[in-house]
């Protein structure tokens, strides 16, 4: 299943792990505080079943327009190569129509008998048998402010603590393996694709359960597609995503289901794997969702789930896990979510966050600020040997840190300002003195996806004639009194740069860019605007530049999201269109055309293909200014905190993201005893590298 852009995690105080757009929305918004109202009874049941006939109605009368449309276009003259797209364009909309349905109920008698079912039991196991159950992990709320809702969909929903109690949480049909990439089972326990290649069966596991007890069935997955295609959520993407890249959802009685994609995809069974919405808990799913689930705690079917009586809004939230899990004994899952329960207290000051890690009060704690791990650490906890500290080098895909460039200003709209930018910005720099070394330049936007990630292109170095060359072209050849460049009509090379405040790290690397910039003739003002101010401004599309970076997930990049004409203007305006993820307003019809042919690729080869020209395009045109990126992550944490002999697993960008981690509850005694009487124990700082991959040839 593809998921929304996740934010960066080197540091949970600096940045988010979620999409930028959407971090903000977190923060600084003040309804944790809201009371539960007394609601009106609602069931959905019959509104639910208008929906999905009128839903079909809907997809066929759609089908059946575009059908004689495209006939009408065929008759006429066109060039070989637009003929040749309309016929194909006709071809997928004829075979829609054999089956149009986009919901389907149907018998288990009517299930395909001549399916090839496959499963995954040969895979290694996760996690190390040593694990231990039982204990209580401490942590801290992300990004420090109280989540505005537990709901996982919906307004505000995609807020920097969602990962903790859904993406790495529920459960989907299929999982990918995080050393192997195979897939292996989750709620299903085999799957079969259709000689289609887009159109996914699976067998629900027998043993699969909702944490309150309830069976896992076909059903819940037409409440998902309900969910996601409903104009009760706020955010337009569910509706435009789930309408456009899935043709629909067939059920076969209570233990079988089919997910037809819009396309044939290369691993098909994951992107079709959706995680369920149970059908009984999202009855009462209306107009007012938003408001009536927002504090509601749902049942999972994962191995942690939120209590009422742990959220302690404005002081923290604890997950705890189920009591009797159904998967825990299956191979893939019985080594993991070993703690008992994990809370998650609010510090909205992350020097109090480091600090109280520091005194045991929290168990783990990201390293990615270079001044903590090279000399905030360098003192008796960690010399005495009571907190470890470990180097992990991932194969994560790459978070696109960078500068992001509004085009749909003056200015930046012409390519060879954006091309002297990129030559006026000294990241080099910034990774030399303000990150010491322990980074490396980020090339391309979707690096770290393999074969997907284009390895011809190098980002354009710090230079000061090469910029000013651009910049001359531009026509500014004129240097003012003040040293920054303008051209004959007074026009200045002045840009403002948004970014979130909160890190000093992140503040002192800007401080640097827009020194060095000087030379070039380059102004850069810095605004650094607490996050939800910044967040409006960069989703209003408001900016000049902003300094962010988005992280998706395994197994291909998606760039249609990011730069895609419909994300970027509002319909036949010049008016940037708010709350995409098309932050550079980057608009081209016929690179359009290339971006849906790589998110509807139908092989491997034509997801490369596509990915290295869309990266070549981007490049060659300077959208952005790639930054840096770190091929590991750094942690901080107390001896009894315990992890595999291998420490982790390659796909995870922190380390407690697949929750191998156990508590060791006598290594802790042992441990408090030691600090009370003067023990020590061997001093770890300890280097994981057998994933670390080898760095490309410049």
């Amino acid at each position: 299943m593809m998921k929304e852009p996740r934010m960066d995690a080197d540091e949970r105080g600096w940045k988010s792990r979620l999409g930028w757009l959407f971090m903000a929305l977190l923060l600084g918004m003040a309804t944790a505080c809201q009371k539960r109202e007394t609601l009106a009874s609602y069931d959905n049941t019959q509104e639910r079943a208008a929906f999905y006939e009128r839903y079909n109605a809907e997809v066929l009368e759609k089908l059946e327009a575009q059908k004689k449309e495209l006939e009408a276009e065929l008759a006429g003259a066109l060039s070989e190569v637009d003929r040749t797209e309309k016929q194909q364009q006709l071809g997928d909309t004829l075979r829609h129509l054999q089956r149009p349905k986009y919901f389907e109920i149907l018998s288990e008698a009517e299930l395909p008998q001549d399916l090839k079912w496959e499963t995954a039991d040969n895979e290694p196991e996760i996690g190390s048998p040593e694990a231990k159950k039982g204990g209580t992990f401490h942590s801290y709320i992300p990004g420090g402010a109280y989540p505005p809702t537990i709901r996982c969909v919906g307004k505000e929903a995609n807020n920097s603590f969602r990962s903790n109690h859904w993406d790495d949480i529920e459960l989907s049909l299929v999982s990918m393996h995080p050393n192997t990439r195979k897939l292996i089972p989750a709620l299903a326990d085999r799957w079969a694709v259709a000689e289609d290649g887009q159109t996914v069966f699976f067998h629900i596991d027998p043993a699969a359960k909702w944490s309150d007890g309830r069976k896992v069935k076909s059903g819940d997955w037409l409440m998902t597609f309900y969910v996601y295609l409903s104009p009760y959520l706020t955010e337009a993407f569910y509706r435009n995503y789930y309408s456009e890249e899935y043709w629909g959802i067939s059920t076969y009685g209570d233990d079988c289901l089919a997910i037809r994609l819009a396309s044939p995809k290369p691993l098909a069974p994951l992107f079709a794997g959706l995680s369920p919405f149970q059908e009984e808990f999202y009855k009462e799913f209306g107009p007012d969702f938003e408001s009536r689930y927002n504090w509601r705690p749902r049942p999972t079917t994962g191995a942690y789930q939120i209590l009422e009586k742990d959220i302690q809004k404005g002081r923290s939230i604890a997950v705890s896990r189920v009591k009797d899990w159904w998967a825990r004994d299956k191979k893939y899952y019985r080594n993991r979510f070993n703690a008992d329960r994990i809370e998650y207290i609010q510090v909205r000051d992350e020097e109090k966050t480091f600090q109280l890690f520091l005194r045991g009060e929290i168990d783990t704690y990201l390293l990615g600020d270079p001044k903590k791990w090279y000399e905030k650490t360098e003192i008796p906890a960690v010399f005495d040997g009571y907190i470890e500290k470990a180097t992990f080098y991932n194969q994560f895909p790459a978070v696109s840190r960078g500068l992001y460039l509004n085009l749909s200003r003056p200015l930046l709209s012409n390519p060879d300002i954006r091309i002297g930018l990129s030559h006026a910005t000294n990241w080099e720099k910034v990774i030399e003195l303000d990150l010491r070394g322990d980074a490396e330049r980020l090339n391309i936007l979707s690096a770290g996806y393999g074969e997907f990630s284009n390895p011809n292109i190098r980002a354009r170095p710090f230079s000061i004639q090469l910029a000013r060359e651009a910049f001359a072209r531009a026509g500014f050849t004129q240097t003012g009194g003040d040293g920054i460049l303008q051209d004959s009509s007074g026009r200045r090379l002045s840009f403002t740069i948004n970014a979130a405040k909160g890190s000093p790290t992140a503040e002192a690397m800007l401080l640097r860019i827009k020194e060095e910039a000087r030379k070039a003739g380059v102004e850069y003002k810095l605004e650094l605007l607490d996050p939800t101010a910044s967040f409006q401004k960069v989703s209003s599309k408001e900016h000049e530049i902003a300094f962010t970076g988005y992280q998706l997930s395994p197994p291909v990049p998606d760039y249609y999201q990011h730069f895609h004409s419909k994300e970027a203007y509002e319909p036949g305006t010049t008016k940037p269109r708010p709350m995409t993820n098309n932050i550079s307003v980057f608009a081209d019809p016929e690179v359009d055309k290339l971006l849906e042919a790589n998110r509807s690729a139908h092989s491997i080869e034509e997801i490369r293909d596509t990915s290295w020209r869309i990266e070549q395009i981007m490049h060659d045109r300077a959208v952005w200014i790639p930054a840096f990126n770190r091929p590991f992550y750094r942690v901080g944490y107390w001896r009894w905190v315990r992890w595999p002999d291998d420490f982790n697993v390659a796909l995870g960008n922190e380390p407690e993201m697949n929750y191998l981690y156990w508590i060791d509850t006598d290594r802790r005694r042992e441990t408090e005893e030691a600090m009370r009487t003067g023990k020590t124990f061997p001093e770890r700082n300890l280097v994981f590298d057998q994933f670390r991959e080898t760095p490309a040839a410049k």
